[in-house]
């Protein structure tokens, strides 16, 4: 069996994977990532990147290679009730902030831009497909990995730093006891793809707020856009059942203006709160959805993801004294430093995640107020904005 011997072990190579691997391209370290499929990942999940992570990407080096992707710029967002009234415009691009737009590029490429970035690091290497990579010990110095590839050959990996990035699911979680705690949300996230979408001058997505919540038309990259609403988990059987005719009817149901709307299904998303209760042990840091799945509500997932891996990197040894005891400690600082600030955010995450399970007439009543309201008031709406882009509290 083949050593390899590395700095970091990256395990799961999705968005969170990639972004970390990226972080450390031409630092100086070693680093090896190992991912189970070999598969793009699912088109129909997040794609949007807030302008305060634009700003991480620029500082990576990375932003232009985005642009070079295909990824598009959007000012904002607009909001309007169920019958096309104007509420609010959330636009940043007057925002006095570094990059006043988002970027968004279809989800099965973002993790591909990331490694394609650190492919030309020579101290960076990828193996997938893997079918598993084991945990066999760990001491003062290593901890070792058993690593089996799908083509069967076998490698015995050591590292000094494990980074957990396998999602959801997580394995590394549960061979470390981490516990991790988990919420099902009742109402699931359904996702359709339109060709029916006529883009502004600044590619705004458009949210209307209907009885049911909100229905959202997201720009894509490669054009036309996503529609999002949210069904009870108890139609879910149902809605998959469905034509193409009917998901339309469904659409223009809840909102007239888009009566002659062509959709088609792109997925099924039943939301899942997970919060690890604790982020790092000796050796090991989770990151993503391993370490905090958010509702996807309001997109925060993986913008907080990228904003922490940019964090850790303020306190992982450099490599001239990257040894266990070392990374020990900046992982404990680490995690007491970012975790709180991630903690509150999670928790007001729960809260959307809550009202949108809850949302009915009342709720779209006060949200429309809500918006008019923010509309009118130059400060509140600055906040709101800048909320929005990932400067606030919220964010």
């Amino acid at each position: 069996m083949e050593s390899l011997d590395t700095d970091i072990l990256i395990i799961g190579g999705g968005v969170a994977g990639s972004a970390m691997a990226c972080s450390l391209k031409n630092k100086g370290y070693k680093v090896i990532l190992v991912e189970k499929s070999d598969k793009p990942q699912d088109t129909a999940r997040g794609d949007h990147i807030q302008p305060s992570v634009c700003e991480i990407l620029e500082r990576w080096n990375i932003l232009n290679d985005f642009i070079k992707a295909g990824a598009k710029k959007r000012a904002g967002s607009l909001w309007y009730d169920e019958h096309g009234n104007f509420l609010m415009d959330a636009n940043v691009s007057k925002l006095d902030i570094p990059h006043p737009y988002f970027l968004y590029l279809n989800h099965e490429n973002i993790s591909e831009v990331f490694l394609n970035s650190v492919s030309s690091d020579k101290n960076f290497h990828i193996y997938r497909p893997i079918l598993q990579c084991t945990h066999i010990e760990s001491n003062e110095n290593r901890s070792i990995f058993k690593l089996v590839l799908k083509d069967k050959k076998e490698y015995e990996i050591s590292t000094k730093l494990i980074v957990g990035a396998d999602g959801i699911a997580s394995n590394i979680s549960k061979t470390f006891d981490i516990e991790r705690e988990s919420f099902r949300y009742e109402r699931a996230l359904a996702v359709l793809f339109s060709k029916d979408y006529q883009l502004d001058e600044v590619n705004n997505l458009k949210t209307f707020l209907t009885d049911r919540g909100i229905v959202t038309m997201i720009p894509r990259a490669n054009g036309g856009c996503k529609v999002g609403l949210t069904i009870g988990r108890e139609e879910v059987k149902e809605w998959k059942k469905l034509t193409a005719e009917q998901y339309g009817e469904f659409i223009s149901g809840l909102v007239p203006s888009l009566k002659d709307i062509t959709v088609e299904n792109a997925g099924i998303y039943p939301p899942t709160m997970i919060k690890a209760n604790q982020w790092t042990k000796n050796n090991l840091v989770l990151i993503g959805d391993a370490c905090h799945g958010l509702h996807p509500g309001r997109s925060q997932g993986m913008n907080t993801t990228i904003k922490c891996i940019d964090q850790l990197m303020e306190f992982l040894p450099k490599p001239d004294s990257f040894v266990i005891d070392e990374i020990k400690q900046a992982l404990s600082v680490y995690e007491t430093q970012v975790r709180p600030e991630i903690e509150d955010l999670l928790r007001k995450n729960h809260q959307i995640g809550l009202s949108m399970d809850n949302f009915d007439q009342q709720s779209k009543v006060n949200e429309i107020n809500k918006y008019i309201e923010l509309e009118k008031n130059d400060e509140a709406a600055h906040d709101y904005r800048m909320n929005s882009a990932g400067y606030g509290m919220n964010s």
